[in-house]
């Protein structure tokens, strides 16, 4: 038997956990853009801070401690699972030279990897890939 989601929402939220908040959150806030719609409380855990984009949530868990293990940072080959978030954007130029301005780590500025489709691939504070891609 095939068991499918019946689905409430067309997006899937994304989750991020870190114990260097204030740097993620001023990265995905003000170099990248992302609006603040609430942070939650989990007493004994941390925070939550869930970051709108359209109709979905990067939603950062700030942790009142370190955690037992750290994700390994690195390119797409490093390690298996997940690797990175894609965003969907029109102005990739003006978002890799903020990144350049905001002296945040930018593996690739732009590379057309079809017709019509140029992707740059950069780095949050915590070593999260994030691939920019710009279609016309």
């Amino acid at each position: 038997m095939m068991g499918k989601i019946k689905f409430t929402s067309k997006t899937i939220d994304i989750g991020i956990v870190t114990t260097n908040g204030e740097l993620l959150l001023n990265f995905y806030e003000n170099i990248l853009g992302f609006d603040k719609e609430i942070e939650i409380p989990f007493p004994g855990l941390g925070a939550v801070n869930k970051l709108n984009y359209g109709s979905g949530y990067i939603k950062i868990l700030v942790l009142e401690n370190e955690p037992s293990n750290e994700n390994p940072v690195g390119d797409f080959s490093t390690s298996n699972g997940i690797r990175y978030l894609t965003i969907n954007l029109s102005n990739l130029d003006e978002v890799i030279n903020v990144c350049s301005k905001n002296n945040i780590n930018i593996i690739n500025a732009g590379t057309t990897i079809r017709p019509g489709v140029v992707v740059g691939l950069i780095e949050d504070p915590d070593g999260n890939l994030i691939e920019l891609m710009q279609a016309d």
